[in-house]
């Protein structure tokens, strides 16, 4: 804005100085000062070829004032480039607060961004943790079902073993029933084997006694010597001894038997 300022002025200052030397010309696309150097010279030479004549004088006073004007313009000017200048200053340090602030900012957004990538990070890692966790998870329920079915396979393991501890007792108590019956017969089979060499024995006396009464018998017919009534006592008597013989020789057979046919 105060550069348009300074612009208009000079602008106006050439119109002015235009209309006091019409005859003056110069090129509008010199600087401010050469236009002002280069009409001083040329508005004197002219004022030099018209010198004596009464438009000379009022041109050398509206010369004058127009320098006059020039210097007014030119206070105006330094005025103009003066505040310029402090404006410049202003927007200088404007300038240094923007890129202060500016690299305040930038610094801000490079940490922001860091962060930013920091936390992408960390949101990867528990998307990670997260899938891992989601895996341990369904490992956890295969192993809980693994613990199920186990816990099912211990529980008719269990039942299984009561069982098998049932058919053991069962088992044991047949087994002390069976060998108490051994034991018993095993006492029979030892008491058989003791009265065996008896039953042998009064078997043999009964043969004996049996040989004994039919060689008797052949003597006392041969001799002629007894009476019928002492052969028939010792008939009856030696009758009755083979009876009880022959009746313990059957009980000893009986029990062996028995024996054998348990064993």
């Amino acid at each position: 804005e105060k550069q348009q300022h300074l612009e208009a002025a000079e602008v106006e200052t050439r119109q002015l100085l235009q209309k006091l030397f019409p005859k003056v010309s110069l090129p509008s696309n010199m600087s401010h000062s050469e236009w002002i150097c280069g009409f001083e010279k040329m508005a004197k030479e002219y004022l030099r070829e018209a010198s004596g004549s009464e438009d000379v004088k009022a041109l050398e006073q509206k010369l004058k004032e127009a320098e006059e004007m020039h210097i007014l313009l030119q206070l105006e000017c330094e005025k103009y480039k003066s505040v310029l200048a402090e404006t410049e200053g202003i927007l200088q340090r404007l300038q240094r607060s923007v890129e202060e602030e500016e690299s305040k900012w930038k610094i801000k957004v490079e940490e922001s961004q860091k962060e930013l990538k920091q936390m992408h990070s960390v949101v990867t890692s528990l998307q990670h943790e997260v899938e891992r966790l989601k895996e341990e998870n369904k490992e956890v329920e295969t192993l809980k079902k693994e613990r199920e079915h186990l816990e099912s396979e211990l529980e008719k393991a269990e039942i299984e073993r009561s069982t098998y501890v049932s058919e053991v007792r069962e088992l044991k108590t047949q087994l002390n029933e069976t060998l108490s019956k051994l034991k018993v017969d095993q006492n029979e089979r030892e008491k058989v084997a003791g009265d065996l060499p008896k039953a042998q024995e009064s078997l043999a006396a009964l043969e004996r006694e049996i040989g004994k009464v039919f060689g008797d018998a052949n003597v006392i017919e041969n001799s002629d010597v007894c009476t019928d009534s002492e052969l028939s006592e010792k008939r009856r008597n030696v009758a009755v001894n083979l009876t009880q013989d022959v009746g313990h020789l059957k009980k000893l057979l009986v029990s062996i038997s028995q024996m054998l046919s348990k064993g």
